[in-house]
């Protein structure tokens, strides 16, 4: 696969962060002889780890972020726009960009793109699978699996790159322009990022569509209350698909939507059907997912019918709702990766029969009203851990939350007492759906998954 010099106009490029995105940028653009400074606030300790990993010639800057001479930036996502080195860059006339956007400068291969608050990973890897079982050849890339600017290096003869895109990397993307934007929904997450901007949040979810032009696609939900208006903003054309046929736009041409068990996806005057029953893909949340992955990969050229066989062949990601085992009649559900309210509500509706929840992790300062309600439909108990636990429990209490609550030190001992819980309170399942992120007692959600896996597994 071709790749062009991303930034012609500039020879000395600055690299904030030097986690993998920012590894990655730094050995696309050496290919290119860029004079690079690449910074990180890690200390000393790291700096053989990373000149390990960096091209030979970087100069290489630890314990704080420095653009020293540099014309433009590169940034990782972990930096908040409203950091002072970036107001001190803008100054300085400094222009910054993501890793996100560097590929795409990169590059001249088709992007399909996902955008939204939750589901994005599972759309990204479906729509992926589905399309090299067409025989659309492509790579994921971005906010999953390997680094964007890693992706357009490949060397095989790519017919697309699938890009999952995170709200952190867009808030850097002047020029990131998909071929197919797939937007999945809005929910209220990463406050303290955007430090309660809900609608700069919003606005950096909607960015690529600020590029787009009228030979491009935008697959947009119609049921989101916030994405159904984006066709206000999109010269692009824009696809709908839906919870239910009534939210379809009137004039819309090629759409789709759920009917009971069913998604009907009306494609170039053609009406498809699929029975989701037929799929192993649980819940009305992988129903939407399942529709504009579909949906996608029709407008990149497939075949309905094996579209809808490569389903069978498809494994979804870890930790969302993954079935992990079963004792004494009580089964365990990994839904780790609901690090919102707004995930675990479907995590909830998902698993729609009497369970243990396991919630809790970091406070992000985001409403629990609504989940909270939902759980006085078929939750048991529910056991607490993290940082929210305080809050959850009175918020619980006040919203009149009638079973068992209790606090758990640790996620090994939450399982154990969610188990005994279980099997008191005639339940059939226990979840793991925090509704929170997780750093305030793991890495990342990945190891909450597997420490809850792990605590099941070894259950006597």
């Amino acid at each position: 696969m071709m790749i062009q010099d991303p930034l012609p106009q500039h020879h000395t490029i600055a690299i904030f962060g030097l986690g993998a995105s920012g590894i990655a940028a730094a050995n696309l653009l050496a290919k290119f002889n860029k004079k690079i400074i690449a910074s990180d606030t890690a200390d000393d300790s790291r700096r053989a780890e990373f000149e390990n990993k960096l091209p030979p010639n970087t100069t290489l800057i630890l314990g704080k972020n420095d653009f020293a001479d540099a014309t433009i930036i590169v940034t990782s996502p972990g930096l908040e726009p409203s950091s002072e080195i970036f107001k001190e860059a803008a100054n300085r006339g400094i222009p910054v960009l993501a890793e996100l956007d560097l590929a795409f400068l990169a590059t001249r291969t088709p992007i399909v793109a996902i955008s939204g608050t939750d589901g994005k990973t599972t759309t990204t890897t479906l729509t992926s699978h589905i399309l090299n079982a067409c025989g659309v050849k492509n790579v994921m890339g971005g906010n999953v699996g390997i680094p964007l600017c890693t992706s357009v290096c490949d060397p095989n003869n790519l017919d697309c790159l699938v890009v999952e895109t995170s709200a952190f990397q867009l808030s850097f993307c002047p020029n990131f322009r998909p071929h197919i934007l797939i937007a999945t929904n809005i929910a209220e997450d990463h406050a303290e990022y955007f430090h309660n901007d809900w609608d700069a949040y919003i606005s950096t979810k909607r960015r690529p569509l600020n590029v787009m032009n009228d030979h491009d696609i935008a697959i947009l939900n119609a049921s989101d209350k916030h994405i159904s208006r984006w066709n206000m903003y999109a010269i692009s054309k824009c696809v709908w698909y839906a919870e239910k046929q009534t939210d379809i736009p009137p004039l819309a041409e090629n759409y789709a939507y759920a009917d009971q068990n069913n998604i009907i996806v009306m494609f170039n005057r053609q009406k498809h059907v699929l029975d989701m029953n037929s799929t192993h893909l649980r819940g009305h949340h992988n129903a939407m997912n399942t529709m504009c992955s579909l949906l996608a990969a029709l407008y990149m050229g497939c075949n309905w019918d094996e579209a809808v066989a490569s389903i069978a062949s498809y494994k979804l990601p870890p930790h969302r709702i993954q079935t992990v085992c079963e004792h004494n009649g009580v089964t365990f559900i990994d839904d780790s990766k609901a690090t919102n309210p707004h995930a675990a509500i479907a995590g909830l509706n998902t698993v729609d029969a009497p369970l243990v929840l396991i919630a809790g992790g970091v406070d992000k300062g985001l409403d629990l009203a609504k989940w909270i309600e939902l759980m006085k439909k078929n939750v048991r108990a529910l056991v607490l851990i993290g940082d929210l636990t305080e809050r959850l429990y009175s918020e619980a209490m006040q919203h009149g939350l009638t079973c068992p609550v209790v606090r758990s030190g640790t996620l090994q001992e939450a399982v154990k007492t969610s188990y005994d819980l279980a099997l008191n309170h005639d339940a059939k399942f226990v979840l793991l759906s925090p509704a929170c992120s997780s750093y305030d007692m793991f890495k990342n959600y990945n190891q909450r998954g597997d420490v809850f896996a792990n605590a099941a597994n070894s259950l006597d």
